[in-house]
This record gives structure tokens, sequence and C-alpha cells, in this order.
């Protein structure tokens, strides 16, 4: 019983909120130390978008969406549907920590952390830009522009800028990718694909897309930043206890 709850509290519940606090302590750190570049970052980002706006994104969306196929139907329609926060965030999350959980390892508990704050960080970004620009969808029957709040109570279809499901779908795979491994390679992949499924069911333009997928890898960038940081300081003190009681049993053995 005693080594059940110990478990609890070293890979448990509670270690998740001792993750929460130690990697948003360590995002937010980041962030505000690299503010100037992420401010740059966002700058050049919304300015390409803003030119595609201008230029090509009606073209673009025509393009993609020229060639169309029930198949492709099919496919984008999965893609969009396990793309989700939920489904695909939640999803993997929980299966990376279940994956920690049983095989005692932190630094799996911790990624699956980091996927989740990066992911829901772009996601409440994203949504607070829909909402207060409200720029209609490439499918809505309206003129291509921001209407500001007073689209935004017309409904759905005027929530086009940014792309949701493509900020919190790069909010979870650039963790992955930036810390863990050959993984996050395929999950990018993954998320490059539900970026192109927006597109060919007509959801967003590729500047809706461009701008969600900044703010999803910003964050992840972040939040993987601060994860390995916490990495390093548990090296450090697994380190220090390992010389503890390395001089303990010196100790002891000289007495």
């Amino acid at each position: 019983m005693k080594s059940f709850f110990q478990t609890r509290q070293a890979y448990g519940i509670p270690a998740i909120r001792r993750d929460f606090r130690a990697i948003w302590r360590s995002t937010t750190l980041y962030l505000n130390r690299n503010r100037r570049l992420c401010l740059a970052i966002v700058a050049v980002t919304l300015g390409v978008a803003w030119w595609l706006a201008l230029t090509n994104d009606h073209a673009l969306v025509k393009a993609v969406r020229s060639k169309r196929t029930p198949e492709l139907n099919s496919f984008s329609g999965a893609l969009s549907y396990w793309g989700d926060f939920a489904q695909y965030n939640l999803g993997l999350a929980a299966t990376i920590w279940a994956v920690g959980f049983w095989l005692r390892s932190r630094w799996l508990q911790r990624l699956a952390v980091a996927t989740v704050m990066a992911a829901t960080l772009a996601g409440l970004t994203c949504n607070l830009l829909r909402f207060s620009l409200s720029r209609p969808r490439p499918q809505a029957k309206a003129v291509d522009g921001l209407y500001g709040f007073r689209g935004a109570v017309q409904g759905w279809n005027y929530h086009s800028f940014p792309s949701g499901h493509t900020s919190t779908a790069f909010g979870t795979s650039t963790p992955l990718l930036v810390a863990g491994g050959p993984v996050g390679a395929v999950v990018t992949v993954f998320s490059a694909s539900v970026a192109w499924s927006r597109i060919y069911r007509g959801q967003h333009f590729p500047s809706d897309v461009l701008v969600g997928a900044m703010l999803g890898i910003l964050y992840g960038v972040a939040a993987a930043s601060g994860l390995r940081r916490l990495r390093r300081r548990s090296s450090r003190m697994a380190h220090l206890r390992r010389c503890r009681d390395t001089k303990v049993q010196e100790s002891a053995s000289s007495a």
C-alpha cells in the first residue's frame, strides 16, 4: 500500500499538477526572455499573411480544391476530424502520459503536459483572434474581409482567421519534434496534413493556416524549451542526490 501511494505521488495526478506549474513557469520565462524575437516572428508572419490575403489566397484555395475526388474528400474529412483538439491533442497526450506512467518515465509524462500546454495556449490565442477579427471562410457567401465583433455574432462561417485546427495541431507536434525525437517528425507531418485538409475542405485560406501554424510552433518551441530546462534541472538534482548518497556511504564505511 505504501508503495502504491509513493508511485501515485511520483507518477500520478499530483505529478501532473507539479509538471503543469513547472512547465508553465519555464514557458512564460522563455517567451519573456525572447519577446523581441517572438514579436518579430509574429510581425513577419502577419505581413506574409496580409500579402497572401490581398493577392493569392483565393487562387491558392481554388488550386488546392481543383482536383476533388471521393477518396480525397473522405481522407480530408478524416484528417479534419482526427486533427481536432479533443481527438488529436488530448488523445495523443493521454497516450504519451499513460506510457510514461507505465514505464515510470517522468520525461514522457512531462512531454505530454508540454503538448497540452502549447496546444491550449495556441488554441486560446487563435480563438481570441477569430472572434475579434471575424474573417469569412472560403465557403461562406460573403465578401472577404475582417468584420470585427459584428461578424463574430453571425456564426461559425466568420471564424476563418486563423485556423484553429492548425494552431492546436502544431502546438501538439512542435514539442514532440523539438524534444521528443523521431516520433515528432511523424506527428509534424500529420499536423501539416491537417492544415492541408482545412484548405481542401474550404474551411480556411492559406493565410489562415500560416498564422495558425505560427502560433502552434511559437508556443510549442516555448513549451519544449521549458521542458528541456526542467529536464536539466532534474538531472542536476539527481546528480546532487547521488553525490550525497555516495558521501553518506563513504562516511558509514569509514566509521
